[in-house]
Parts: C-alpha cells; structure tokens; sequence
C-alpha cells in the first residue's frame, strides 16, 4: 500500500508541474485529460470490473428515510448518499475513479486545467448529460449548484445557508460560465489541488437550475431537491418513494457514461432501496431472499459475530464487500463552557481511554487504531502508536498521568459532560461512557435520531460528540471536521483556533510531496497531541453483504460513502 501512495504522489506531482507548464492552453495541455484518465493500480478491494448483462432490478437495504428532504447540501448522511449516488450520480464534477477510489476520473466534467499559478480551475462540461427530466446540463447548472454552496443564497430578508461543505471547498471568489459549456472557478488563490477536493462522493449535484431557481426567487430560499420532484442527473431515476418503505429507481436513458466497450451504462433495469432500520431484520431479509444486498451505515455492517453467521447460513451462496470506514472518535466542544474548554481536561481524557478496547467492544470485533486519517494513507502520522494514550507500553503511566492533569485543573472528584450520540452507534457511546466513568466522569449520552443528528451537530449545543470522517484524496479536505467553527459548522471539534487556519493554509500553498506530509503531521500534532480537540480512538472495518448473483459492485478501498451510483452492477440470474 505504501509503494502505491508514493507512486499515487510522483505521479500527481509530475501531472501538475505539466499542467503548470501548459496553463491556459487546453488543447495542448496534457494535465487535462492524463489526471482524470490515468491508469488506476488496482487495489485488493476492487478488481477490474467485467462486463455487464443489461437487466433486472437490483434489491438493496438502506439504513433509514433520507434526511433533509434528499439535500445533499445539508447532510452527509449514507442513509441518503447510498441511494443518492444512483439517483443524483458518484460525484459532481469529478468523481473517485471505480476501480481506485484514490485517483480522479471525469464525472459531469469530461476534463479540466489551471491556469499559471492555480488561482483559477476551468472544466469542460460534458455535451451530452441530461436531467431526469430531459433538460440538458450545462454550465449554468454547475455554476447554480457552486454559488448555492459556497454563497448561499438571499432573497429580501430569506437567508439559505451555504452548503456545511462550504469550508472543504477553499476560498472560492466567483464562479463564470465560458462560451462552449465551460466552467471557470476563481479562487483567492493558489489551489493546487482543488479538483481533488471535488472527489468526497458527499458533495453531489441534486440541484437543478431550471427547477430550483423560480423557487428560489419565489421566496422559497429551502426548497430541496424532493420539492422539485428528485430530478437528478445519475444512472437512475426516481419512480417512486414511500417514506419509511421504498426508494424505487429505474434505469434513465439517457444518462451519459459508457462502459470500456462503449456500451451505455447502467446495465441493470433499477434498484429498489428497501428502507430497513434494524439490522436484525436485515439480516433476516437477505437470508430469506428478500434483498439482494446489505445496506451500507454504521449499525448495518456487518460485524464479527454477525458476519460468521451468514457464513454459516449463506454458505456459498453470498459474498462480502469489504471497505475501510471511518475513525471513531471523541470530540470536544470547546466553544461550550465546561471544564473540557481546559486544554489539560481533554489531554487527561486521551490518555484515560483504551483505544485498542474499543475494537472488540465498539466496532464489532473490526477495527485498527488511527491518527486522524487511515493508517493506510503515507501522509498519515507513522510513529502514532507511541503518542501518549496509544502505546500499550506506558499504558499505566498514561493513567496516572490523566489522573494527575484532571487534578491540575481543578476536578480531582471529576465531572459531567454530555455526549451527542446516534442511535445507531449506541454501543461506542457505551463504549465512552465506560471508560471515562473509572476516571470520575459522568458521560450523559444524548441518543438522537439520524434527522437529530444532522441538525444538532452544525449547533453548540452539546459538550461532545463524535463523528466518523472519511480518509480524504488530500489532507487539505479535512479541514472541513477540523477547522474553526465558523467557517465549517458541521466540523466535530469544535473551536476557534486561528492557529489551526494558519496551519491548514501553510498546508494549501504547498505542492511538493515531503513538505505537504510534514506540514500534515505537524496539523495532526497539534490536534490531537498539544491541544486535544479530537481524540481519535480507531478505524472501523465495514462489511456489506451481497449475494452471489450480484455482480460488478465497484467496492471502494475506503469510504463507504464512494462508488454508490451502481452505475456497473448487474444480476447474472
């Protein structure tokens, strides 16, 4: 994995010095066409994908009702982005490539380029997309869906916010439309990268212009994309949804992409979501023949216990989709008053909890320690294991420091905090309250909803909470989880720390290899070791279970959220 991330690295470095050397020029300018279209190393997860049968409706389980009326702007919900890849497509410009989630491939842009000093991203809209509705996509749509995210949107004394993505994206000043559908992003300034800030599968395009747009002078600044009927411009096509029952989608023709014989996507006829929030009776649907695929979200993979018995009841008969998840974490409030605003209380409680206990306890028996991003990732931090609170080593002087620094601060007795925690991770919320209650400290969980989680979390109205962040294409991209307050209101830890800012634009205006992983580390340092804001805990280890018919699922390496258009599975029954 280590040789790829390099190779992954030499080859972004060499694509981007062309692409400096040809700015402006996209006729000439290799950049344009040889990032997006590069030869992915295949990875263990996904091999290349085979050609389809056309056919079928495929059957999925998903974890529950989408939230926020199926805006992508407002959550980042699986219960929504699993059927939403489908409905709405992969990505929005780019997307992650299939069969390597780390490499960038063309998505409603067939191609793109800088200019000189990366200031300004220019993409080349594809000729032949269409909204599900038969309006064709163009500039204008990209550029509607840019400046709702990044600027929001007012209407006398209406306010819509900017998409809770508006920080991952930089500092974008306008955005332009060019005569022969292109799309011109201008940014404050440098941006080396910013196309692969595009690549988070959460940032989809479910706005279309010619809808939303009389909606929105109407004075209807929240209208969603179920407002206007779920007009998408992915694979699949909304035929009906029953809340709490069914996402039916069938097969739109035409949507634009092609496989590798140049035959069109997608293969199958449709995919009904069946809504199944109790993984119990998921389970139990897949093994009757119900369903004909697990559905993907943290309750609902697999874990140990439940994966050995569709083992021993599926036998042959079904196979599963591994896929390297998020990182359980705790995170601070600190723009709350509490005793956790003391940088002293949050370093006790790092070195307090057991992160290796958490694996069996918390995530099913699937899990591996973690900095802030994927172990597997070459930017991330490779001596984490020996910080204070994660070598095994000095786990009782860890303790009795923790002890100590609580004493310091002035709680040797301990104290109360509450914990925003979703139902559907109960057992890590437990996991918490456990380990903290030894240290004096009464950790009161809050257990909300997915509709309540996704609103309370962009507040300040809770102590702590958790949040389980993606492994990112760039580093620059966690910025989002981890920046200041208010410039990301969907980030876990939140805080006001200009210092942080300060950090992550060193990081941006970087473009070598060695320079960008250390200043990455030294952000990573500073987060969890110097100022504890997040206590990164482990990664989990997600299963999605489908049966053996079920062909041609491009599993991400990373990210369950990546590669949920279906765009090439098919049924070989």
């Amino acid at each position: 994995m280590s040789i790829f991330f390099r190779l992954l690295a030499l080859l972004s470095i060499f694509l981007l010095s062309l692409a400096s050397a040809c700015a402006d020029n996209p006729s000439s300018n290799p950049a344009s066409t040889s990032l997006p279209t590069a030869t992915a190393l295949p990875t263990t997860s996904t091999p290349t994908l085979e050609p389809g049968e056309y056919g079928g409706t495929l059957t999925l389980a998903n974890r529950g009702d989408p939230p926020a009326a199926f805006d992508t702007m407002r959550t980042s919900s699986i219960a929504l982005h699993h059927p939403g890849g489908a409905l709405f497509g992969p990505g929005n410009l780019v997307k992650r490539c299939r069969e390597n989630v780390f490499f960038i491939c063309p998505d409603l842009a067939e191609r793109w380029f800088p200019n000189a000093d990366f200031s300004k991203w220019t993409f080349q809209i594809q000729r032949n997309a269409y909204w599900h509705d038969g309006t064709r996509f163009t500039a204008d749509d990209a550029k509607f869906w840019l400046d709702l995210a990044v600027f929001g949107y007012q209407n006398r004394d209406r306010v819509r916010a900017p998409a809770y993505f508006k920080g991952e994206l930089g500092d974008v000043k306008q955005v332009d439309v060019l005569p022969g559908s292109q799309l011109v992003v201008t940014l404050t300034g440098p941006s080396f990268f910013f196309p692969d800030k595009l690549t988070n599968p959460r940032l989809k395009i479910a706005h279309p212009k010619h809808l939303m747009q009389p909606r929105l002078e109407d004075g209807e600044v929240s209208v969603a994309p179920l407002d206007v009927g779920l007009v998408g411009a992915g694979p699949f096509k909304i035929e009906k949804y029953q809340k709490g029952s069914l996402i039916s989608l069938r097969r739109f023709e035409r949507y634009w992409e092609k496989d590798a014989q140049g035959r069109a996507l997608p293969y199958l006829d449709g995919i009904d979501f069946v809504v199944i929030e109790d993984p119990a009776v998921m389970d139990a649907a897949f093994r009757s023949g119900r369903i004909d695929g697990g559905a993907r979200g943290e309750g609902h993979y697999l874990t140990l216990e439940r994966r050995s018995q569709y083992e021993e009841s599926m036998k042959d008969r079904a196979y599963f989709g591994e896929i390297q998840g998020g990182q359980f974490r705790l995170a601070f409030n600190t723009l709350k008053p509490g005793p956790w605003q003391d940088v002293r209380v949050r370093k006790a409680l790092s070195l307090w909890i057991n992160k290796a206990a958490a694996i069996p306890s918390a995530l099913g028996g699937q899990g591996v320690l973690t900095g802030l991003i994927s172990p597997n990732n070459l930017i991330s931090s490779p001596d984490f294991l020996l910080w204070p609170g994660y070598n095994k080593n000095t786990r009782d002087q860890d303790m009795a420091e923790a002890k100590r620094l609580l004493a310091d601060a002035g709680y040797p007795n301990g104290f109360s905090m509450d914990h925003l925690c979703r139902n559907n991770t109960i057992a890590r919320c437990e996991f918490l309250h456990g380990q903290l209650k030894d240290l004096n400290v009464n950790l009161s969980l809050r257990v909300v909803d997915e509709a309540e989680w996704n609103a309370a979390r962009v507040t300040l109205d809770y102590d702590s909470q958790q949040g389980a962040f993606f492994s990112p294409v760039t580093p620059e991209a966690t910025e989002s989880v981890f920046g200041v307050f208010s410039n990301n209101p969907d980030s876990y830890a939140k805080h006001q720390d200009s210092h942080v800012t300060t950090l992550y634009s060193r990081l941006r205006d970087l473009r070598q290899e060695r320079p960008r992983v250390e200043a990455w580390r030294e952000i990573e340092r500073y987060l969890v070791l110097e100022q504890a804001y997040v206590i990164p805990i482990a990664a989990t280890h997600q299963v999605v279970p489908y049966r053996n018919h079920v062909r041609g699922v491009a599993i991400p390496a990373e990210d369950g959220h990546a590669n949920t258009d279906f765009a090439t599975a098919w049924l070989s029954r």
